[in-house]
């Protein structure tokens, strides 16, 4: 999947090695019984490859483990994310 900017610019999705560089989780979301859980992205390398779309590749693997539904959200775990401000 390729995400379209201007005219020739073309954006791929983020890998989970790429999430992995970052330092970054996976936060997943039961749209079903409003569950939520983080995944570690180093687990989900072991399972899928470092070359798996991050966010949305995981999402059509995942399941709620409370409720079994497959109705699960995915976004990157900002909020566990630690701040810098950029070196120049």
């Amino acid at each position: 999947m390729l995400l379209r900017m201007r005219r020739s610019t073309y954006i791929r999705p983020a890998t989970l090695g790429n999430m992995a560089d970052q330092c970054l989780d996976i936060w997943c979301w039961c749209n079903g019984c409003c569950h939520h859980a983080v995944l570690e992205t180093a687990t989900l390398i072991d399972r899928l490859g470092r070359d798996q779309e991050g966010v949305p590749g995981v999402a059509d693997h995942a399941y709620c483990e409370h409720c079994g539904s497959r109705d699960v959200e995915t976004r990157p775990n900002w909020l566990a994310r630690e701040w810098r401000p950029i070196e120049e």
